[in-house]
């Protein structure tokens, strides 16, 4: 899975919560080591068993 990072200050053309996608890597450890952007913590899938 991709790894995906949330704006926590306005970035380009991105808002304030907003996913950020499609920027260089470069870009992104940049902005990442600013504190403007913080790395989504991947969904855990949880699997529930249902009684029948």
């Amino acid at each position: 899975m991709v790894k995906q990072y949330k704006a926590l200050k306005p970035v380009g053309r991105f808002g304030v919560g907003d996913v950020i996608a499609e920027l260089p890597q470069a870009q992104i450890e940049k902005l990442l080591a600013d504190g403007v952007i913080q790395e989504v913590p991947e969904a855990k899938v949880v699997k529930k068993e249902v009684s029948k």
